[in-house]
C-alpha cells in the first residue's frame, strides 16, 4: 500500500516529465550545484536588494528594523486558553464563516497554511480543493494515518495575509501580520501537536521568520506553552503544481520528514 502511494505521488509529481532542455540531478545533497538553481539564486538575490530598498523606504512596515510596531490590534485582546472558546472567539472576529477541522488533540502531524480555498467555503471542509488530491498523496508517504492529522490555517476565512502588515496603530482594528503569528501560536498551542508541517510562505514567516524555501530541509523547534514542538517546511501544493520542476525537491523534502518520524516510532516501539 506504501509502495503504491508513493508510485501515485511520484508520477502526480512529473518527475518522470521533461520540464527543462538542462539536465538536473535532483537527488544532490547541495541543489545550488545544479544549473537550475544558480539560475533561480541569481533571481533571488536581485530580489532580496528590491526588498531591501522596499524596506529602507517603509520602516513602519520592517519588524526587523522596527520592533516596536510589532504589537496586537485591537481587535486582538485575551486570546481564550481553551480550543472550544478559541474558535467562537476567532468567529466573533472575522465572522460566521470561518471553516475549521474536527478538534483532535495531541495528533501525530498538525498542517498549517495560510487561508482555506474558495473551495473549503462552498464544501465546508479544509484543503478540499483540486490541490486536495496531490497533498494526500505526499503526506501518504509519511505513514501517518488520516486520522492522526489536523489540518488548520493561519487564517479562518478566504484572506490573503499580507507579512508587510505590522501596523500598530491603537485606531486601527484590521488584523495585522503580528496578530495572525500569535494566534497561530495559539492553535498549535491548544492542539499540542508531535509535528508540525508548514505549507507556504506565511506560516514560516510568521513562525519561523523566514521563507519556505529557506526553511525547508531542517528540523526546526517552536516553544509553546513549555512545549518543544518539531517543525518542518514545504512548498505549498499550489506552488507544486505551478511549477513542476520543484516537485521532486519536495519529495526529498518530505523524505528529511519521514525519516524523522520513522525513527522516532521505532524508538518508541
Amino acid at each position: 500500500m506504501a509502495f503504491k502511494s508513493l508510485l501515485e505521488w511520484w508520477q502526480q509529481a512529473g518527475v518522470d516529465i521533461l520540464t527543462q532542455d538542462i539536465p538536473q540531478n535532483w537527488f544532490l545533497d547541495n541543489p545550488s550545484e545544479n544549473s537550475l538553481f544558480k539560475r533561480k539564486s541569481r533571481h533571488s538575490n536581485n530580489k532580496k536588494i528590491i526588498k531591501n530598498n522596499f524596506q529602507s523606504k517603509n520602516k513602519d512596515s520592517n519588524i526587523e528594523n522596527n520592533k516596536e510596531t510589532l504589537a496586537p490590534s485591537n481587535s486582538i485582546k485575551t486570546i481564550p486558553q481553551n480550543l472550544s472558546d478559541f474558535r467562537l472567539w476567532l468567529q466573533n472576529i472575522f465572522g460566521k464563516n470561518c471553516i475549521f477541522s474536527d478538534i483532535k488533540i495531541s495528533p501525530k502531524l498538525m498542517i498549517l497554511s495560510e487561508y482555506p480555498d474558495i473551495e473549503d467555503i462552498e464544501k465546508g471542509q479544509l484543503f478540499s480543493d483540486r490541490t486536495s488530491k496531490f497533498l494526500y498523496s505526499m503526506l501518504d508517504t509519511l505513514s501517518v494515518k488520516r486520522q492522526d492529522i489536523y489540518f488548520a490555517t493561519m487564517s479562518p476565512i478566504v484572506a490573503h495575509i499580507d507579512r508587510l502588515n505590522m501596523s500598530s496603530n491603537i485606531e486601527d482594528n484590521s488584523i495585522n501580520f503580528y496578530d495572525y503569528s500569535l494566534i497561530a501560536m495559539q492553535h498549535i498551542a491548544l492542539i499540542k501537536p508531535k509535528y508540525l508541517l508548514l505549507l507556504g510562505d506565511a506560516p514560516n514567516r510568521a513562525l519561523l521568520q523566514m521563507n519556505a524555501m529557506d526553511a525547508r530541509r531542517k528540523i526546526h523547534v517552536i516553544t509553546t506553552n513549555n512545549d518543544n514542538i518539531k517543525a518542518f517546511a514545504l512548498l505549498h501544493p499550489k506552488m507544486l503544481l505551478g511549477t513542476p520542476s520543484l516537485k521532486a525537491i519536495a519529495w526529498k523534502d518530505l523524505r528529511v520528514l519521514k525519516g524523522m518520524i520513522d525513527e522516532k516510532t521505532n524508538t518508541a516501539i
